[in-house]
């Protein structure tokens, strides 16, 4: 797996967190939601990572001597299930945050790492393919925080659509391509 094929997995799985920023950012005031934004995008990156690198030990740890002679099995199973979740959430409701949501940190992790759940996966993934570690997690870093910013640029109490939703349903088809792509190439 390719660098640039790693980076559309951690754009597409971020994709989550911009959702959620974009609904919460519908919800509240641009005063509040400016330094909140801020802490939203610093917790789904920290949790992101964590989740992402437990993924990528618990897969070296483990599963290096087993998984090996089908790692691209592997790898596909995780983004064709990853893709079809996504296409499941456009139409489900994601979790947000309220403007008396701003200063209750609990929540904030809790949310964090149900979105990061997906980054486990990835990680696991990602080391079956024999690829490094530190340059992945440091390009998931920064498009997690990019894309839970955007998420919170493009909503507003005004919006009367939720345009993340349907970002999020071509997210599910990219996957699943880039699933395929796995095992036919």
């Amino acid at each position: 797996m390719g660098m640039i094929a790693v980076i559309i997995i951690f754009i597409c799985i971020c994709v989550d967190n911009m959702v959620s920023a974009n609904m919460t950012a519908m919800k509240m005031t641009p005063k509040s939601k400016s330094i909140f934004s801020i802490k939203v995008a610093l917790a789904f990156a920290g949790c992101n990572t964590l989740l992402f690198a437990f993924g990528y030990l618990f897969s070296a740890l483990f599963f290096r001597d087993w998984v090996y002679v089908a790692h691209n099995w592997v790898a596909f199973s995780f983004l064709l299930l990853l893709g079809i979740k996504f296409m499941l959430e456009s139409i489900e409701k994601t979790p947000s945050f309220n403007a008396t949501d701003t200063n209750n940190t609990s929540k904030l992790f809790k949310v964090a790492a149900v979105l990061g759940i997906d980054a486990f996966f990835v990680g696991y993934a990602v080391e079956a393919m024999d690829t490094s570690f530190l340059p992945q997690a440091v390009f998931l870093v920064l498009i997690t925080v990019a894309m839970t910013m955007l998420g919170f640029r493009l909503g507003s109490p005004s919006s009367k659509t939720i345009v993340a939703k349907k970002v999020e349903m071509v997210t599910g088809l990219v996957l699943i391509i880039m699933a395929v792509r796995l095992i036919v190439l």
